[in-house]
Protein backbone atom coordinates (compact mmCIF):
# COMPACT_ATOMS: atom_id res chain seq x y z
CA UNK A 1 0.00 0.00 0.00
CA UNK A 2 1.92 2.96 -1.27
CA UNK A 3 -0.45 5.56 0.14
CA UNK A 4 -0.05 4.67 3.84
CA UNK A 5 2.90 6.52 5.27
CA UNK A 6 4.34 7.05 8.71
CA UNK A 7 3.08 10.38 9.96
CA UNK A 8 5.36 12.52 12.11
CA UNK A 9 4.04 16.04 12.72
CA UNK A 10 7.22 17.08 14.53
CA UNK A 11 9.91 16.34 11.98
CA UNK A 12 12.81 17.01 14.31
CA UNK A 13 15.43 14.37 13.59
CA UNK A 14 17.23 12.66 16.43
CA UNK A 15 20.94 11.89 16.36
CA UNK A 16 20.15 8.25 15.60
CA UNK A 17 17.97 8.95 12.56
CA UNK A 18 20.98 9.47 10.28
CA UNK A 19 22.59 6.31 11.67
CA UNK A 20 19.37 4.32 11.13
CA UNK A 21 19.16 5.57 7.55
CA UNK A 22 22.79 4.72 6.84
CA UNK A 23 22.50 1.22 8.35
CA UNK A 24 19.18 0.65 6.57
CA UNK A 25 20.64 1.78 3.24
CA UNK A 26 23.62 -0.54 3.73
CA UNK A 27 21.63 -3.64 4.68
CA UNK A 28 18.66 -2.97 2.41
CA UNK A 29 15.03 -2.15 3.07
CA UNK A 30 14.34 -5.35 5.03
CA UNK A 31 16.73 -4.41 7.84
CA UNK A 32 14.65 -3.97 11.04
CA UNK A 33 16.99 -1.89 13.20
CA UNK A 34 14.93 1.19 13.91
CA UNK A 35 11.53 -0.02 15.11
CA UNK A 36 12.69 -2.63 17.61
CA UNK A 37 15.42 -0.56 19.20
CA UNK A 38 13.99 2.94 19.15
CA UNK A 39 11.25 2.43 21.73
CA UNK A 40 8.26 2.15 19.45
CA UNK A 41 6.57 -1.00 18.22
CA UNK A 42 7.38 -2.72 14.96
CA UNK A 43 4.45 -2.41 12.56
CA UNK A 44 3.44 -4.30 9.41
CA UNK A 45 0.81 -2.87 7.05
CA UNK A 46 -0.72 -4.84 4.21
CA UNK A 47 -3.36 -4.15 1.59
CA UNK A 48 -6.00 -6.68 0.66
CA UNK A 49 -8.85 -6.47 -1.82
CA UNK A 50 -11.39 -5.05 0.63
CA UNK A 51 -9.26 -3.73 3.50
CA UNK A 52 -5.94 -2.61 4.90
CA UNK A 53 -4.46 -4.44 7.88
CA UNK A 54 -2.05 -2.89 10.39
CA UNK A 55 -0.36 -5.23 12.87
CA UNK A 56 1.78 -3.88 15.72
CA UNK A 57 3.87 -5.95 18.12
CA UNK A 58 3.21 -4.82 21.69
CA UNK A 59 4.76 -7.42 23.99
CA UNK A 60 4.21 -6.70 27.68
CA UNK A 61 1.26 -4.40 27.01
CA UNK A 62 -2.37 -5.13 27.76
CA UNK A 63 -5.41 -3.93 25.85
CA UNK A 64 -6.11 -1.32 28.54
CA UNK A 65 -2.62 0.18 28.01
CA UNK A 66 -3.17 1.06 24.34
CA UNK A 67 -5.08 4.02 22.88
CA UNK A 68 -6.10 4.22 19.21
CA UNK A 69 -7.40 7.47 17.77
CA UNK A 70 -8.38 8.61 14.27
CA UNK A 71 -8.32 12.30 13.45
CA UNK A 72 -8.43 13.78 9.95
CA UNK A 73 -7.31 10.50 8.28
CA UNK A 74 -4.40 10.09 10.72
CA UNK A 75 -4.43 6.89 12.79
CA UNK A 76 -2.47 7.19 16.06
CA UNK A 77 -1.52 4.32 18.35
CA UNK A 78 -0.14 5.39 21.72
CA UNK A 79 0.58 4.08 25.18
CA UNK A 80 2.09 5.17 28.45
CA UNK A 81 2.69 2.28 30.82
CA UNK A 82 4.46 2.47 34.15
CA UNK A 83 5.70 -0.73 35.76
CA UNK A 84 4.79 -1.43 39.37
CA UNK A 85 6.84 0.43 41.92
CA UNK A 86 8.92 -1.49 44.40
CA UNK A 87 8.25 -0.58 48.01
CA UNK A 88 11.16 0.45 50.19
CA UNK A 89 11.06 -2.69 52.33
CA UNK A 90 11.37 -4.86 49.20
CA UNK A 91 14.79 -3.37 48.50
CA UNK A 92 16.28 -0.96 46.01
CA UNK A 93 16.69 -1.23 42.26
CA UNK A 94 20.13 -2.26 41.05
CA UNK A 95 19.10 -2.07 37.41
CA UNK A 96 15.87 -0.39 36.28
CA UNK A 97 15.23 -0.68 32.55
CA UNK A 98 11.47 -1.38 32.59
CA UNK A 99 10.22 1.69 34.46
CA UNK A 100 8.05 3.71 32.09
CA UNK A 101 7.34 2.62 28.54
CA UNK A 102 5.69 5.11 26.24
CA UNK A 103 5.30 5.32 22.50
CA UNK A 104 3.25 7.12 19.89
CA UNK A 105 3.03 6.05 16.24
CA UNK A 106 0.91 7.84 13.67
CA UNK A 107 0.01 6.84 10.12
CA UNK A 108 -1.63 8.83 7.36
CA UNK A 109 -4.43 6.68 5.94
CA UNK A 110 -5.47 6.52 2.28
CA UNK A 111 -8.63 8.33 1.21
CA UNK A 112 -10.46 5.08 0.45
CA UNK A 113 -10.56 3.92 4.11
CA UNK A 114 -14.03 3.71 5.67
CA UNK A 115 -13.24 5.56 8.91
CA UNK A 116 -16.42 4.37 10.63
CA UNK A 117 -15.59 0.73 9.94
CA UNK A 118 -12.14 0.64 11.57
CA UNK A 119 -11.84 -2.17 14.14
CA UNK A 120 -9.02 -3.24 16.45
CA UNK A 121 -8.27 -6.56 18.13
CA UNK A 122 -5.57 -7.14 20.74
CA UNK A 123 -4.41 -10.70 21.42
CA UNK A 124 -1.17 -12.16 22.79
CA UNK A 125 0.74 -8.88 22.43
CA UNK A 126 -0.32 -8.32 18.82
CA UNK A 127 -2.56 -5.38 17.93
CA UNK A 128 -4.46 -5.88 14.64
CA UNK A 129 -6.24 -2.84 13.19
CA UNK A 130 -8.54 -3.57 10.26
CA UNK A 131 -9.36 -0.62 8.02
CA UNK A 132 -12.02 -1.54 5.45
CA UNK A 133 -12.09 0.17 2.09
CA UNK A 134 -15.23 2.12 1.20
CA UNK A 135 -17.37 -0.02 -1.16
CA UNK A 136 -17.30 2.63 -3.88
CA UNK A 137 -13.50 2.74 -3.73
CA UNK A 138 -12.96 -1.00 -4.21
CA UNK A 139 -11.75 -2.40 -7.50
CA UNK A 140 -14.55 -3.53 -9.79
CA UNK A 141 -14.56 -5.67 -12.90
CA UNK A 142 -16.43 -4.12 -15.80
CA UNK A 143 -18.06 -6.53 -18.24
CA UNK A 144 -17.67 -5.72 -21.90
CA UNK A 145 -20.89 -6.05 -23.87
CA UNK A 146 -21.51 -6.09 -27.58
CA UNK A 147 -23.05 -2.97 -28.96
Amino acid sequence: MKSVITYNPASVLSALDDWDKMVGDFFGRDYQYSAGTRGYPAVDISEEKERYLLEAELPGFAEKDVDIKVNDRVLTIASSKEEEKKSERDGVWLIRERGVRTFRRSFSMPRDVDLDGIKAVFKDGLLSVTMPKRPEAREKTVQISRA
